[in-house]
């Protein structure tokens, strides 16, 4: 709910929202400006600038100073009045005061939209619009991260969520502050806020019929600072009933022209003190530095519009259609789903369809539409992400408060599936949550709560054959996931690893089938997207099952498509990768893994890998050119049997790219893993995690079980653990 609240407000004003905006980043500008070309007035008093200017421009009846600082003197001229700049050392005039025109109609486009009261409306209607979606999108943002402790913890995700998130973390403070000073100076137009004051500061202003002092000598001026000043009328030398108006930062009041005392002085109420101190901080007059922000804060807004509207088309495109889809009370069968970007949603249509095929009865809902009573459901599926840190995604916000309130659930069954990702410590964390909910109210549990790492279809389908053992039919599922369009790649080389022909390791290098565009073309990429090194190639095997990814061990500017393939007896794709001859063509597409890669800086890296594991760190250290501190340990079957890139390795030492390299070899003399080695190197180790090295480990789930174990002993007593090093991005894992 929460998600699409924040949504729609957006989506309905997003072109109104960007206006005003761009407006009021424009008009951030002028206060710099006029600063700028302000002359300071140090501890000047208004006495002293009265009678400095009244010397130099007889006839000046009024003195204005504006927030940046500039005086204004309006003086008589013959018969009209002339507005001057002038110096409050001297009260000469430095030339004419001239309003920016372009300033007042970009203030009059901010403010009412160059309308009247409908346009004043409209804008104040979207500053609550922005309002609302700070609120609620910081909101969404602490939930995502896992808690408002890790709200500035690295933001992950795709790089579409990630600009949107991190350009908003950045902006929040300035857009907040934009548009609730925005919200109020709206109010006060339509007088929904008090103005205060109401004093009539003439009723008691009676002056002396004396002769009139000199301003110079007035008391009642020379208490006033200029820099409180904000406007200052003289008395007419021809009236004798007249009086000095002075109006401050402080107050408001007449002065005796006579005596120079104060005949009345008024105080700014709190309500006045509100206004001034909303309008300043809205506009940023008196304080330019903060105009400057709030306007670069402002900027952002285009920028959070479209990729807020991207992100809602995504999800969007990403709704699930059901096929038969049984009504609540006549299932026998019940499939919730709790999903946040709704991918959840296809392995459900996948595994409802397959239910279905089964001769069951199922009704495939989100979890938040949980019903309190299911008449004749005998099992309970639920399939849900876990959100953040353990917390339940939007779709199934409301799902524990809806289970307190269901009746007759005894006698039924249930089996829990949950998706997410290791590198949070609490992997699944809600699905685990719900399982034990589900257990408590009286369901029977069909087995233990399953997990799925990172969307991966080979864990969805070994649950999926699980459960259907547990019901006692067949489950022929037909999970297609949604895949962007291929390529072709033409095989241009290869090198071969391991004795044995039935676990052979290849490395295989790919190019476009097509050759690839000029330089000066390289924005036309046809077939030959941008990538990186430790993105995932997508290769789709000739039989049209679902693809298999590879991490890549090269980046598009090395002109090949490089990966590291082991054969396995009963690998689909493995074994038609692993048979390809050079010249070969396979259909694929590349996937950006952009959380696997090292992080921008100097901080050293620690790669470690085993087996095909070592693509992606290879190909770190290639593109490794400032000689970054860079610790590769590597972990292979042999010295003579699966040392995968041994030659490259050793001229990657030599020409400091890496910086160590250390092996384990678990088929040698002194058999040993890769972990072993890093307790052996204990002591460094800690000593680069104290400089904040990051470690970015790839290989196969046994494997990096073992080497996360040795990095809670190689840490312990540091004051840090492998959970913590993960939620500071600092503890990467690419496992398959």
């Amino acid at each position: 709910m929460l998600r699409r609240l924040h949504s729609l407000p957006g989506l309905f004003a997003a072109l109104l929202l960007m206006l005003v905006a761009l407006t009021g980043a424009v008009l951030s500008v002028f206060p710099a400006l006029e600063r700028a070309q302000a002359s300071a007035t140090g501890e000047l008093d208004v006495a002293t600038l009265a009678a400095r200017a009244s010397t130099r421009l007889p006839g000046v009846e009024t003195l204005v100073r504006h927030p940046s600082g500039t005086i204004v003197a309006y003086h008589l001229v013959g018969a009209d009045t002339q507005a001057s700049v002038i110096d409050p050392a001297t009260g000469q005039a430095l030339g004419d005061y001239q309003a920016s025109a372009v300033q007042r109609w970009v203030k009059n486009l901010h403010r009412k939209l160059l309308l009247d009261d409908p346009g004043r409306i409209a804008v104040g209607v979207a500053a609550a619009f922005m309002l609302f979606i700070a609120i609620s999108g910081v909101l969404l943002l602490a939930r995502r991260m896992g808690g408002w402790r890790r709200l500035f913890d690295r933001v992950r995700g795709n790089t579409l969520q990630r600009l949107h998130d991190e350009t908003a973390r950045v902006v929040l403070v300035g857009l907040v502050l934009s548009a609730a000073t925005g919200v109020l100076m709206s109010l006060s137009t339509f007088g929904l806020l008090p103005e205060g004051g109401g004093t009539d500061l003439f009723l008691d202003a009676k002056p002396s019929a004396a002769t009139a002092m000199p301003l110079g000598r007035m008391p009642a001026l020379q208490g006033v600072a200029v820099a409180q000043l904000q406007q200052l009328k003289l008395a007419s030398a021809d009236d004798p009933t007249d009086v000095i108006e002075l109006e401050t930062a402080d107050g408001a009041g007449m002065v005796d022209p006579a005596t120079g005392t104060w005949l009345t002085y008024t105080p700014l109420d709190g309500w006045q003190r509100l206004h001034a101190t909303v309008r300043m901080l809205h506009t940023g007059d008196g304080l330019w530095w903060l105009a400057l922000l709030l306007g670069a804060a402002s900027l952002t807004v285009p920028l959070l519009a479209v990729t807020g509207t991207l992100l809602w088309w995504r999800r969007r495109q990403a709704q699930p259609r059901l096929a038969g889809n049984a009504a609540a009370q006549e299932a026998d069968t019940v499939l919730l789903v709790g999903s946040e970007s709704n991918t959840t949603w296809g392995f459900a249509v996948a595994l409802h369809d397959a239910l279905t095929r089964a001769g069951l009865r199922v009704h495939t809902a989100p979890m938040n539409a949980l019903a309190p009573r299911y008449r004749q459901a005998r099992r309970w599926l639920v399939l849900t992400a876990t959100y953040g840190d353990g917390e339940a995604p939007s779709g199934a916000r409301q799902f524990l408060d809806r289970l307190a309130r269901v009746t007759d659930a005894d006698g039924a069954s249930f089996a829990v599936l949950g998706f997410g990702d290791r590198q949070f410590p609490r992997f699944c964390g809600y699905a685990t949550q719900v399982h034990e909910a589900l257990a408590a109210k009286g369901l029977a549990p069909l087995r233990a709560p399953g997990t799925v790492d990172r969307q991966s279809e080979p864990e969805f389908r070994q649950w999926c054959d699980r459960l259907a053992e547990s019901l006692g039919v067949t489950l022929d599922v037909r999970y297609r996931p949604l895949l962007p369009r291929t390529m072709p790649l033409r095989l241009v080389s290869r090198t071969d690893y391991g004795s044995d022909p039935q676990t052979l390791t290849a490395v295989l290098r790919f190019a476009p089938a097509e050759p690839p565009p000029p330089p000066r073309m390289a924005w036309w990429r046809r077939g030959w997207p941008a990538f990186e090194t430790g993105d995932l190639l997508g290769v789709l095997p000739p039989d049209g099952a679902s693809p298999r990814y590879y991490s890549l061990a090269s980046a598009a500017s090395d002109g090949v498509v490089e990966i590291c393939v082991r054969r396995h007896p009963d690998g689909v794709c493995s074994r038609y990768l692993t048979g390809l001859e050079p010249g070969a063509t396979i259909e694929a597409f590349v996937r950006p893994h952009e959380s696997f890669r090292p992080a921008a800086g100097a901080a050293p890296v620690i790669l470690v890998g085993a087996g095909t594991g070592i693509g992606p760190l290879i190909g770190f250290a290639r593109h490794n050119p400032p000689r970054r501190p860079m610790h590769l340990y590597f972990g292979a079957r042999s010295e003579d049997d699966g040392f995968l890139y041994r030659e490259e390795l050793g001229r990657l030492v030599t020409d400091q790219r890496l910086s160590t390299l250390t092996t384990a070899f678990s088929r040698s003399a002194g058999k040993a893993y890769v972990q072993d080695r890093l307790l052996t190197d204990a002591p460094r180790l800690r000593e680069l995690v104290a400089q904040g090295a990051q470690v970015l480990v790839c290989g196969g789930r046994s494997m990096a079980e073992g080497v996360a174990a040795a990095w809670e002993r190689i840490l312990a007593g540091s004051g840090l653990t492998v959970a913590q090093l993960r939620l500071q991005g600092r503890y990467v894992e690419d496992v398959y």
